[in-house]
């Protein structure tokens, strides 16, 4: 018996084929994951260390525009407002990796590994939701991808939750440099967290306001892999708090102050467009 035919949604189909027609098949290729697995790379570490402080993420910057449709906004800390964006149960989240942009075609291979490993990382946590390299575009609900230097220290960003067609986890030149380079598996476990729906540990004392306020699940931990030291690492809070927050059945999570219940932040369960 033949396999049935899968069908795309309309509007991501016609994104893709926009894609195509502006930019190229020859730009969207994309890294096969057997084979890019089969040429593993590691950085060239030599004798740098890490020079940083402090661990330079935009993807959380408050968004242009409100929470619903927004692509780039990238005791843990969930939420945006009055909701708060997560995955459904049972739900792959697939990535996809591109192949053309970078300066070197090594940068892709250890790139797309990298962000593997952290995913591979966040799958060991058994939350319900699993992400998954596949290499065809049109079935990853988001793509890795290099851009120009954004911001002068900016490594990488994300994005929330969301059921729009297509994302992008995006990473930068800095991210590349050395005393940086070695740690690309931390930097994206640090990113797919935004993508699973956590916000900065700190975000009450320098994120909240304007609409964007946060909601703490567990204790506080200044350690957090979504805090800033770096290189981001995965603590023990982070895996508690994560499953607390995936395992929740309820629809309103925390509660405004002096407000009834039904008054708290919405989950927002949604399914991957892969």
């Amino acid at each position: 018996m033949p396999h049935a035919q899968r069908t795309i949604k309309p509007s991501r189909a016609n994104l893709i084929q926009g894609l195509k027609e502006n930019v190229g098949p020859e730009a969207l290729k994309t890294l096969n994951p057997e084979r890019a697995a089969s040429q593993r790379l590691q950085p060239e570490v030599g004798s740098s260390t890490c020079n940083l402080d402090s661990y330079p993420c935009i993807t959380q910057k408050p968004p242009p525009a409100a929470f619903a449709g927004n692509t780039s906004i990238a005791s843990l800390q969930v939420g945006l407002g009055d909701k708060i964006p997560r995955w459904k149960a049972n739900t792959t989240i697939n990535f996809a990796a591109l192949e053309q942009g970078y300066p070197e075609p090594e940068m892709a291979l250890l790139a797309a590994n990298k962000l593997n490993e952290a995913a591979e990382e966040w799958n060991a946590l058994n939350l319900g939701v699993k992400f998954a390299w596949v290499e065809k575009i049109e079935d990853a609900a988001f793509v890795l991808s290099f851009a120009p230097q954004r911001s002068p220290e900016t490594l990488a960003e994300a994005f929330f939750p969301n059921d729009i067609d297509l994302n992008s986890l995006i990473v930068y030149p800095f991210a590349f440099q050395p005393g940086k380079v070695q740690y690309l598996r931390n930097i994206f476990l640090h990113e797919l967290g935004h993508v699973l729906g956590l916000r900065h540990e700190f975000a009450p004392e320098l994120e909240n306001g304007a609409g964007f306020d946060s909601i703490q699940v567990g204790p506080r931990n200044p350690t957090s892999v979504m805090g800033y030291e770096f290189p981001p690492l995965m603590q023990t809070s982070d895996i508690d708090s994560t499953k607390v927050f995936y395992e929740f059945p309820g629809k309103n999570l925390g509660v405004k102050q002096n407000l009834p219940e039904e008054w708290g932040f919405r989950i927002v369960d949604f399914e991957a467009n892969n």
